[in-house]
Formats: C-alpha cells, structure tokens, sequence
C-alpha cells in the first residue's frame, strides 16, 4: 500500500467513521479501478459466511471511493452521494476476499465533469464485485450524485 492508499484510507475513515468497522483496507487506487481487501473474521455471520450488509456496504464504499478519488483529482468539490444501487448475490464468501470497484464506461467521466461544471449536480453508474478465491462472488452497481451544497 503506497502513501496515496494510505491517506485516503484515512480520509475515508474520517469522513465516513462507520467505514473503519468494516475491516477493509484499500489497497490500489488505480485511474480506473480502485481495490479493497476485505476481513473474513470481521464480517462473518451464523453460517460462518460473509454478512451480505457487509458485503453491500463494503462494495457502495469502494465504488464511492474511487468515484470520490477521481472527483478530488478533478478539483471538483461538493456532495457526493448514492442514488441507487443494485447487488446481486452470487455465491458465499468463506475467507477474505477483495472488492474491485470501476467505472462503467470511461467514456461518461467527461460527462460527468462537464455536466456537473455546467449544472453544479451529475450522476455516473459505478460497477464493483466481490472477489473470493478467485472467484466472483457478487456484482454490484451503484448510481451516485455529485451535487453542490446549497
């Protein structure tokens, strides 16, 4: 983990506290792509599976980290919330696994910014998926709003 990972993680746990009781750990933050390593032990239910709680706020904060990463890069400022998501369940998660987070097509980030340098609020679609021993274990995607505070 480089010292970008780090100080946003940290950013993270300081803007959203609930975040650092997931048991997550960014560990790349790519132009496209950002990943987080995720705790077995932390999340684990009664079938000594992943929480699916877990696994949906864990795959919203990923993708709203990385869209809140690019926004930062930007030199943008405002809101930054989820609209709408959808998670699909795929199969159970019984160790520690990895949640990737990427844009749905690079083509909407320009406009996204320049609907949002234009109207002051934007939306973008953000897809994730939990990894687990290789496998994908769930899909997620997630629509969020970057809007000026009135």
């Amino acid at each position: 983990m480089t010292t970008l990972e780090t100080t946003f993680e940290q950013k993270l746990f300081e803007l959203i506290p609930q975040t650092r009781n997931l048991g997550i750990q960014i560990t790349q933050i790519a132009d496209t792509e950002l990943h987080v390593r995720g705790s077995y032990a932390l999340n684990k239910n009664h079938l000594d599976i992943v929480f699916g709680g877990s696994i949906a706020a864990i795959s919203i904060t990923t993708a709203w980290s990385l869209l809140q990463h690019k926004i930062q890069q930007a030199g943008l400022t405002g809101n930054l919330v989820i609209k709408q998501q959808e998670i699909k369940f795929l199969l159970p998660v019984h160790s520690d696994f990895e949640c990737v987070a990427t844009l749905q097509s690079v083509q909407d980030w320009p406009l996204f910014l320049d609907s949002y340098r234009q109207r002051g609020r934007a939306k973008l679609v953000v897809n994730a998926h939990i990894l687990c021993e290789a496998r994908v274990t769930s899909t997620f995607q997630g629509v969020f709003v970057l809007y000026q505070p009135s």
